[in-house]
């Protein structure tokens, strides 16, 4: 079999028609014909034909995961499951994410290091909270530990809390406690950090301290509550 014509596709320019024979081969993209060095006359086998369309599904596939990804980093399993969710084959989906974790553009750790500080800056949550969204994305708990710091539960109470304060600075204590409280214990937070953090806003918003019948956060009926994020 010899190659009788390439020809550039009429809607895409970076696309090349192969014809072998006097009839439609296959498509590659431009960069692959130079690669695979096709030219007018070659003379052709039908293992060569295979190559060249494997080599051409291997790159639409990974175009199409790159383009996943460059709407914001993803973690390995959330570029795994949408491709097998494209009815991409296992075997080739494998091969698709080991080429982009070589070229540096898949990291579980550094997708981890961009959700906890993305959660930190627009939407804070708990340590518990951020490692339950990270095991659904499909990261594993080492990487989870290491990007997740449980220390700062604190600060990201009060973070979350403070963009909650609108609308119930002027209210009372009780109504106050109720909705940043249960609103903190929804992001996951504990009652210690949550009745915490609530204590403290309270006091930099009104420079009193709640009466001492008023410090418990939570009442008792409340110990039940769903601490679900």
């Amino acid at each position: 079999m010899k190659i009788t014509a390439l020809e550039a596709q009429p809607r895409r320019a970076e696309r090349r028609n192969v014809f072998v024979d006097g009839a439609f081969a296959l498509a590659l993209d431009e960069a692959l014909a130079l690669e695979f060095g096709l030219y007018v006359g070659r003379e052709v086998s039908q293992a060569d034909l295979e190559l060249w369309r494997g080599a051409d599904l291997f790159q639409k596939t990974l175009d199409h995961a790159l383009n996943f990804i460059t709407f914001r980093p993803r973690s390995r399993e959330e570029v795994r499951r949408h491709l097998l969710g494209r009815k991409v084959a296992p075997d080739l989906t494998d091969k698709v994410l080991a080429k982009l974790e070589t070229m540096g553009v898949l990291s579980d750790q550094q997708f981890a290091e961009f959700w906890v500080e993305n959660r930190e800056q627009f939407n804070p949550r708990s340590a518990r909270a951020l490692g339950m969204e990270l095991r659904q994305k499909g990261v594993d708990r080492e990487t989870i530990d290491a990007a997740v710091a449980p220390e700062r539960d604190e600060e990201r109470a009060l973070a979350a809390a403070r963009k909650k304060l609108r609308g119930v600075e002027q209210a009372d204590y009780q109504t106050f406690r109720k909705r940043l409280g249960d609103y903190l214990l929804r992001r996951g937070f504990s009652y210690a950090v949550a009745s915490a953090t609530v204590r403290q806003l309270w006091e930099e918003t009104h420079q009193e301290r709640p009466a001492e019948d008023e410090e418990d956060v939570f009442p008792d009926e409340m110990s039940g509550a769903d601490n679900t994020p």
